[in-house]
């Protein structure tokens, strides 16, 4: 009797411990029937601190109360974000894991630096912006697109910026679109080629409206045109490359991702859940606050502008090199 009462209390224990396990190694069995229903972690790529980490902890803020649930910040950086990206691809596709990307993804995996692209992974939504505008400087004594593309036909245009990543793309695509005389010099960073730009070692930059406004004010540069769709608030005297007769838009979106394989009832899930904060007046302003503007796109529309922007730097990539 004794043997048989202890034979049963293993059986039981061994029960326990095996259901405990499965709970700790995160339910295979999870559906989106009862999702979300524990933590969820997002990857964010980049060193903390940094323009993607802080747009990404306004969203995660902000999506936590709309699923209800917690979500975690886990800054993976290194190599332009593609080490957060392949990491990221290593998790159970299960819904408690995503991250965030942007177009250097792209720019990273055509130049040989990652082989992830971004159809590795079950878009979710794009959620912010940070606009581009062309800085020049003072020195060129040139106040409008029409006086550069003039000024780059009959002169080299030196443009400071990084030589790998999205910035490189942006100047290929200005001087073929432009048709001006161009070159770039390479910096380690937006800051470094702002600089450089307000002590007029280069001619122009590629600039986003917070890191270089105190610079025009001080009148050591101009912003002559912005790569947006229509023009903003912020600038509403800039005018689009658009509207002056160049197919040209530029702008650092930054979305959410999962890993391939997803449950698409999940990324359902997360992508209306992504639109109700977007439309938010309280996550519009955290944005706006941060000098970018909410960029929503659904999951579908999202695919659809990586997979249009993937072509574009293709093409580019491959012409540079």
């Amino acid at each position: 009797m004794a043997k048989w009462k202890v034979s049963t209390l293993v059986v039981y224990l061994l029960t326990i411990s095996i259901a405990m396990v499965l709970v700790a190694c995160g339910n295979e069995g999870d559906s989106a029937e009862d999702y979300p229903n524990r933590e969820i972690e997002v990857v964010i790529p980049w060193d903390p601190g940094g323009g993607s980490d802080i747009e990404g902890r306004v969203v995660v803020d902000h999506a936590e109360e709309a699923l209800d649930q917690s979500l975690v910040v886990v800054n993976i950086p290194g190599v332009g974000g593609t080490i957060g990206a392949e990491e990221l691809l290593e998790q159970e596709p299960n819904g408690y894991h995503i991250g965030q990307i942007h177009e250097g993804h792209l720019v990273a995996h055509h130049t040989g630096v990652s082989e992830v692209n971004y159809d590795d992974f079950e878009p979710i939504a794009s959620m912010s912006a940070s606009n581009q505008i062309l800085a020049v400087s003072s020195e060129m004594n040139v106040d409008s697109l029409e006086e550069f593309v003039e000024y780059g036909q009959d002169s080299q245009i030196n443009f400071g910026g990084t030589v790998s990543g999205i910035p490189r793309v942006w100047v290929e695509q200005i001087g073929k679109e432009l048709g001006i005389n161009y070159n770039l010099v390479g910096y380690e960073g937006l800051g470094e080629a702002i600089q450089a730009l307000a002590g007029a070692h280069v001619d122009a930059v590629i600039v986003d409206y917070p890191s270089a406004i105190e610079f025009v004010e001080a009148g050591h540069m101009n912003f002559i045109a912005i790569g947006t769709e229509e023009r903003t608030d912020t600038l509403p005297d800039v005018p689009t490359f658009k509207e002056l007769g160049y197919d040209i838009t530029m702008g650092i979106n930054r979305g959410y991702v999962a890993p391939g394989g997803t449950d698409p009832e999940i990324i359902k899930i997360l992508s209306d859940k992504f639109e109700k904060v977007a439309n938010s007046e309280g996550f519009k302003e955290d944005i706006e606050n941060l000098g970018a503007n909410v960029n929503f796109m659904n999951h579908e529309e999202y695919a659809d502008y990586l997979e249009k922007q993937n072509v574009i730097i293709e093409e580019i990539i491959a012409d540079i090199e």
